[in-house]
């Protein structure tokens, strides 16, 4: 599918100039910082914030909160054709921790969700 054919953009609703097409971004985490910290999943796409950026959350009450962005962080680990399997695991689920370093660098990744750190705005 095309996004920029006018027929396929017509039958979705709107045009790709007019802001139809596929979401921009990716899902992330939005953790805040501080006393009541607390974080959540995005549940869609949504354009990655920048580092100085403010973000405003309306809580379920209605009341907005500032916030700005201190840091995103990126996630990566070896893909899972590359880790142990869960059984041949001898102290938990995934863990690959070993003795010995392994100075071969991974031929495949996978990505977690960036995580958004934000504290309230001043």
């Amino acid at each position: 599918m095309d996004v920029d054919d006018p027929i396929v953009s017509k039958e979705a609703g709107l045009t790709f100039d007019e802001g139809g097409g596929p979401p921009i971004g990716s899902a992330w985490t939005l953790e805040v910082e501080g006393e009541a910290g607390w974080s959540a999943d995005l549940e869609h796409a949504a354009p990655l914030p920048r580092v100085g950026e403010r973000i405003e959350f309306i809580g379920e009450d209605g009341r907005r909160h500032d916030f700005r962005v201190t840091d995103v962080i990126h996630t990566l680990q070896a893909s899972a054709n590359e880790r142990p399997p869960v059984r041949a695991e001898t102290s938990g689920p995934n863990s690959i921790v070993t003795d010995g370093p392994d100075d071969d660098p991974p031929r495949a990744l996978r990505a977690g969700l960036p995580r958004v750190v934000v504290v309230p705005a001043d």
